[in-house]
């Protein structure tokens, strides 16, 4: 007999569960969808930029020397790698030896061996010209040292009153070579000076090219115009003209003797002279040809140590090795820690837009917003890393300033939670940048939170100089605590940890001031509201407040009321009470125009309403939202009080005008009327103040008609009035919940009843009339 198994039916639930798996479709999340939600594509672009310009700051500030002389070093810095560097002042003394070895060079004196050359070749037609020796003239005789027998021996040179070719060739011989090999030079100090150099054949023609070697210079004595120097010149000559030239010796004797003779004739013992052009060239010639001294520095070994004073050198070692490094050193350290930083933007990028999209959706809705706080970040960042290269010293001063003007005006701009949150953003970018420790980041972070922490709101100038006082003193105190910590405690600590403790305080008290003065500026540029400017614009003197109590004095009334019960209402959730208060007054500024066709202000027994149609009347209602905004763009209320006034009554159905335009139209016999056309066109309120607006202006206005408000009844109109406007859809546009909606039901209720409370019925005289004292008992119940 075989077993047959029984199937356990489906339950319905689980059939139910299956059925919707198959029909109900699977969500699908691809990257086209999420490209094209609202503000994605803007808010990616906006951070890619924002991570380029942080990057190449951060890359660029680390990368830079941000150290001064006579600083205390808090770190022991190494070289990172082997170079090599010239030693400008040895290479610079070795070649200036060089120059100041370098032989005197001296040049041929042409002119003046041509004006030897001329008498020397004339010497045989002067002698033989003469019929007798004693004709010759005596000039002649003492300078060439003449004889009767050398005259006629001169004398066989000349045919027909000119020199023979031979003589010609000898004299030419002796003027263009011999005495170009053999200078004549007097003993002065350039020439003692030369002689005493190594390589003396620096003896040059015209061209350049060396002629003579130094060994076959003919010296003159100094006192060469004495005797005693042209007998030794004569003497120097002789062998010269006799063995090179080819002369006999007496003719040696004589052509000597007119030489010296010549010679003293131009002023002149030199057939040389010293070429000042030419040395200066070979000077530097040989100065150029001195190799570099080079001073090598070796990776790993110390540049400076913690503890020691940065000297002069030591900055320019620094600067050196930084130059080197960059150009010289391995690519891939040197991109993988620039990468590294580029990842570390990145992170921190990603980490304030999740928060912003997680915690403030409306920013990334708004482009100019995300691209104000890239700016504001970025451009702090800039201003910090631009100040310390130049000026390591006022490293504080850089840090402290821009990051604390980060808090406030993002404090003012928002709240304090991303306040302090783009604060840190901007602590951890500053440490990034300029290479901080982690003493520094803390330090930062708590200048910034104590700022934000006593800044909730800035109704008061004194506030902010409050905060910035207590902020100085933190700081200050902080700051001697992380110099305490990081500098090692040797001569000149102390002095450099209070400069950098009173730089920081200072920077801090300044940027306190600095936002009070700038304080309107960034309200526009940022278009933000804040405290001390809702204080200004509650003032009852405010333009468009006095024209609402001297032309609608009933509607200013009501703005009072309503902006007290709205403000304790806001206060219980809390909500921005101040914000919510100034709205209120302004709220009903529209009303200034047509003041007589609002109840409130209707001082006559007729209304004008009962002259107009339906449709009228609810052009003159309605238009009264819509000339408050134009009020309000007119006298510059801002855009945050604006919408107070555009959205008070939401798109609320007015019914009094709508049932009376359906009444009129079931008289005529006409088309039913459209609820939509008789509805306020909004918008509807985006925040929780402009709800509690709505709310508190719909029970104020209600209450008033109240012919015996009680504390039953104004808890029934409240919680009446609220559940229809949520029940309208118009609090869909705000972030209220239902447990804020019921504190502020019972904050309303409140202040409802203690406006209408019931008072004391005080006894008086009696009256003669019963009836009359029966009046006076209700006037003053119902007071």
């Amino acid at each position: 007999m075989s077993k047959t198994s029984k199937q356990k039916p489906t339950s319905k639930p689980v059939k139910r569960r299956q059925e919707l798996r198959r029909t109900v479709p699977k969500p699908t999340r691809d990257l086209k969808s999420v490209l094209l939600r609202p503000g994605v594509v803007t808010a990616l672009m906006t951070g890619a930029a924002f991570v380029i310009a942080v990057s190449l700051l951060v890359i660029w500030s680390r990368e830079q020397v941000k150290v001064d002389v006579g600083q205390i070093m808090t770190d022991t810095r190494l070289y990172r790698l082997t170079f090599s560097v010239e030693d400008e002042e040895e290479t610079d003394q070795a070649r200036q030896e060089a120059r100041a070895q370098a032989q005197e060079v001296f040049t041929i004196k042409t002119d003046t061996l041509e004006q030897l050359r001329e008498p020397l070749l004339n010497l045989p037609a002067t002698v033989a010209q003469p019929d007798s020796f004693d004709e010759i003239s005596p000039e002649i005789r003492e300078g060439y040292a003449l004889s009767e027998v050398s005259a006629t021996t001169l004398a066989a040179f000349s045919e027909g009153g000119e020199p023979t070719a031979q003589w010609k060739r000898r004299i030419n011989n002796l003027i263009d070579n011999v005495l170009p090999r053999h200078p004549i030079l007097v003993s002065d100090e350039v020439w003692q000076a030369a002689n005493l150099q190594s390589d003396k054949q620096l003896l040059e023609d015209t061209n350049g090219q060396v002629v003579a070697a130094w060994k076959d210079v003919i010296v003159v004595s100094a006192d060469g115009d004495s005797l005693q120097g042209e007998l030794e010149l004569r003497a120097a000559l002789i062998p010269l003209i006799q063995n090179e030239a080819q002369f006999s010796e007496r003719l040696a004797e004589t052509i000597a003797s007119g030489l010296v003779f010549n010679l003293k004739s131009l002023n002149t013992y030199s057939t040389f002279a010293r070429n000042a052009q030419a040395t200066a060239a070979l000077a530097e010639k040989r100065a150029a040809e001195v190799n570099p001294i080079m001073i090598t520095y070796r990776k790993d070994d110390v540049i400076y140590r913690k503890g020691q004073q940065l000297t002069g050198q030591d900055l320019d070692l620094i600067r050196l090795e930084s130059a080197r490094y960059l150009a010289q050193g391995p690519r891939g350290a040197i991109w993988g820690q620039r990468i590294g930083l580029i990842g570390f933007v990145v992170i921190i990028t990603a980490l304030v837009g999740g928060y912003i999209v997680a915690f403030y959706p409306g920013i990334t809705q708004n482009s100019i917003r995300i691209a104000a706080i890239g700016a504001l970040l970025c451009g702090m960042l800039a201003i910090t890393v631009s100040i310390v290269p130049p000026a390591p010293k006022f490293i504080y001063l850089a840090a402290v300033g821009p990051t604390l003007l980060v808090s406030f005006i993002a404090l003012l701009s928002y709240d304090q939670r991303i306040a302090i949150f783009l604060s840190m953003t901007q602590c951890a970018l500053v440490t990034l940048a300029l290479q901080q420790s982690i003493g520094m980041f803390i330090l930062l972070l708590a200048g910034c939170g104590l700022v934000i922490g006593q800044l909730r709101e800035v109704r008061h100038r004194s506030s902010v100089i409050r905060a910035a006082t207590s902020t100085t003193v933190l700081v200050g105190l902080g700051a001697i605590m992380l110099g305490a910590v990081e500098t090692p405690f040797v001569d000149g600590a102390r002095g450099q940890i209070l400069v950098n403790a009173g730089l920081a305080a200072g920077t801090t008290f300044g940027i306190g001031f600095l936002v009070l003065g700038i304080l309107p500026s960034i309200e526009k540029m940022f278009d933000i509201t804040t405290g001390m400017t809702l204080a200004e614009l509650r003032d009852p003197k405010q333009p468009l407040l006095r024209q609402l109590q001297q032309r609608a004095p009933g509607t200013y009334n009501h703005s009072l009321q309503v902006a007290n019960i709205a403000e304790a209402a806001a206060e219980t959730i809390g909500a921005n009470g101040l914000l919510l208060y100034v709205g209120a007054l302004y709220h009903d500024i529209g009303k200034i125009n047509k003041p007589q066709y609002f109840i409130e202000n209707q001082t006559e027994a007729s209304n004008k309403h009962e002259k107009l149609s339906p449709a009228m009347s609810l052009l003159v209602i309605v238009g009264h939202v819509k000339d408050g905004i134009e009020l309000a763009r007119e006298f510059g209320l801002p855009r945050r009080l604006q919408h107070f006034i555009e959205s008070h009554h939401g798109t609320t159905l007015v019914e009094y005008f709508y049932q009376a335009a359906k009444s009129q139209a079931e008289l005529d016999d006409k088309l039913n009327v459209e609820e939509i056309e008789y509805r306020y066109p909004g918008p509807k309120p985006r925040s929780r103040e402009a709800a509690i607006l709505m709310l508190s202006d719909a029970v104020e206005s209600a209450t008033r008609s109240m012919a015996e408000p009680n504390p039953a009844r104004i808890e029934n109109l409240v919680r009446t009035l609220s559940r229809g406007r949520l029940a309208d859809g118009q609090f869909d546009q705000c972030e209220l919940t239902f447990r804020e909606l019921s504190t502020i039901e019972d904050s309303i209720i409140k202040s409802i009843c203690a406006i209408y409370h019931s008072r004391i019925s005080y006894p008086t005289a009696k009256s003669s009339d019963p009836e009359e004292d029966h009046e006076t008992t209700a006037k003053s119940a119902s007071a």
